[in-house]
């Protein structure tokens, strides 16, 4: 289990979680609705290779939720990043981000430079225009999570609820549950309720078409291994060819049979691939 405490960011209260491990820091941001203890195995193997830290996104686990939508969008959740990396005294850190939190990743490292040294991104959300097609999945995205169900009766009735279902049902189990259990609080009935409003997570896939991420990561300096996975709910595969052939530093791995949760259909993979390329 790792430690946990707070630290002060631009303002808000971020919960942080300190999973040991020896020598510099390796930072691990987690994608829009889930949290940051989500990625346990990965972010357990990375311990092997550095002292790895992860936090709660603003609105998301138990860090602040800020009233109004207008406190939720790409720019802030980078803004927040380079904050918390600063907040403890780093520099040059290295990183491992799964998709907006990869896109974070990837941009901050072009708007601060100083701040990351290396970095893996697992299927970072990019497009190459406001009306490209590989937004498409963002109006279904938004309607399905404002209609998301906030409440469970309990974990174990969530985890069943989810276990069989797309996308849940190709994630590793241990995962799953961790999404599940450390996800939700308890309510004064005894219930289990989303920490993550679907509000502010449908606002986020609603400001995507906002921040142009696949610039500032074509851009940016610092050595990067991007994933994608290849399977057709990916949402960034198209560019793949791209980013390969633009990237300076660093390498671009297609991923057979995986899709955007790579992460968490494939955390040995993806685990091994992030210790060869970070350590």
């Amino acid at each position: 289990m790792p430690e946990s405490g707070d630290l002060s960011v631009n303002g808000i209260r971020i919960r942080y979680y300190d999973w040991g491990g020896r020598s510099d820091p390796i930072v691990v941001l987690h994608a829009t609705g889930f949290h940051g203890r989500v990625y346990r195995p990965i972010v357990e193997a990375l311990t092997k290779i550095g002292h790895v830290w992860s936090y709660d996104q603003r609105g998301h686990g138990d860090s602040d939720t800020p009233d109004g939508l207008d406190n939720y969008n790409w720019a802030l959740t980078r803004e927040d990043l380079g904050g918390f990396i600063t907040a403890k005294g780093w520099n040059g850190v290295r990183a491992f981000g799964h998709s907006a939190g990869a896109t974070a990743i990837g941009s901050l490292a072009y708007e601060r430079p100083e701040l990351i040294s290396r970095a893996v991104l697992a299927e970072p959300v990019i497009f190459e225009s406001p009306d490209a097609p590989e937004l498409g999945w963002r109006n279904p995205f938004v309607e399905r999570t404002l209609r998301r169900r906030p409440i469970f009766d309990s974990v174990d009735s969530m985890f069943a609820n989810f276990a069989g279902k797309p996308p849940y049902e190709t994630w590793d189990r241990g995962m799953l549950r961790d999404y599940c259990e450390f996800g939700t609080r308890e309510t004064g009935d005894g219930k289990r309720e989303l920490k993550c409003p679907p509000k502010v997570e449908a606002r986020l896939y609603e400001t995507a078409r906002d921040f142009d991420g696949l610039s500032r990561i074509l851009a940016a300096k610092a050595p990067l291994l991007i994933m994608f996975g290849t399977r057709s709910d990916s949402l960034g595969a198209t560019l793949s060819p791209r980013v390969a052939r633009e990237r300076k530093a660093g390498r671009v791995i297609d991923v057979p049979d995986a899709g955007h949760f790579l992460p968490m259909e494939k955390p040995a993979l993806v685990s091994q691939l992030a210790i060869e390329f970070l350590k």
